[in-house]
């Protein structure tokens, strides 16, 4: 308890997250609000009015960017009408239902394995393998954290604000070497892929392999550790098709896709990688990654 107490009090963005999370920083203004957390974290003033590194844009697109589809994009329900109209409905992880609270959940209706997440949510996600041997409670409580608070107040996640809270279930897809899959992460600018990263090990120690589009690892540490090996995805040009088609709308977006069972699965649109709040070890790529994002190109009527 005291290690833990010790590693809190000296994670001072953990505190402003705890605090803000209650509601009580909600009288600083965004722009502000986010220059606190980015000083904490990067140790280097938030350029603002001539961002050059990825984080920095991404700090400018949550305060300036504002295109009404992106909410819908964000939101986990609605996105796969998108995802639909944009590249076929095949792509979609089959969906079994969506409730308005975790009470009204019907578990016996539930298949023995399957996955829970709020429609409004990032990462809390509650993955079934035995329904028997669910804890319900340490479910409750992960899929509720953020049904009256969401996350994004705090991290300034503009197309998150006011989303509505459901909960929806969605089938497991298991790997074919029975551990957590992995998740091929493709960002996009202006409808072009640019780079991706792999997350793999989810059941263990996550790992974070960074890739160029020809599948060349990019020596860059992100919040976790590389992997020693990940093998290139066999529908890899397919994956780069379809990013290229669900991110052609927008200036910039994270499109999340699995490759399971022989075949290419959409997983998510992610506006704001984690944020814009983790380092990018050595800093050199947090500016590399920043020349792809050219915010002169976004259409002046989606600025303010």
């Amino acid at each position: 308890m005291f290690e833990t107490m010790k590693k809190i009090i000296n994670n001072p963005v953990k505190i402003l997250f705890g605090i803000q999370k209650m509601g009580l920083l909600d009288w600083i203004s965004d722009k502000t609000y986010l220059k606190i957390i980015y000083k904490l974290i990067f140790k280097r003033i938030l350029n603002l009015n001539r961002p050059e590194s990825y984080t920095e844009k991404i700090a400018w697109y949550k305060l300036h960017w504002r295109n009404h589809l992106a909410k819908d994009c964000a939101d986990k329900l609605k996105v796969r009408e998108y995802v639909t109209g944009k590249i076929g409905s095949e792509y979609l992880i089959d969906y079994y239902g969506c409730w308005d609270s975790f009470d009204e959940i019907d578990f016996n209706k539930l298949p023995n394995r399957f996955v829970l997440k709020p429609t409004n949510g990032s990462g809390d996600v509650v993955v079934c393998r035995d329904k028997s041997k669910l804890d319900l409670h340490k479910a409750r409580k992960t899929l509720n954290q953020y049904s009256k608070r969401h996350f994004s107040s705090k991290t300034k996640e503009w197309a998150y604000y006011d989303l509505p809270y459901r909960i929806i279930a969605e089938r497991y897809i298991e790997s074919t070497d029975g551990t957590a899959i992995k998740d091929y992460k493709i960002f996009c600018f202006f409808g072009q892929p640019k780079f991706l990263f792999v997350g793999s090990d989810r059941d263990s120690n996550l790992k974070f392999n960074f890739y160029d589009l020809n599948w060349n690892l990019i020596p860059v540490k992100n919040g976790h550790d590389c992997k020693s090996f990940v093998r290139k995805p066999e529908h890899f040009d397919e994956m780069l098709r379809i990013a290229g088609k669900l991110s052609e709308d927008f200036p910039h977006v994270r499109v999340d896709l699995y490759e399971e069972e022989g075949r290419v699965y959409f997983g998510e649109l992610t506006f704001y990688h984690f944020g814009g709040f983790t380092r990018f070890e050595p800093d050199e790529w947090d500016y590399e990654f920043g020349k792809y994002f050219d915010l002169q190109r976004i259409p002046k009527e989606q600025v303010i």
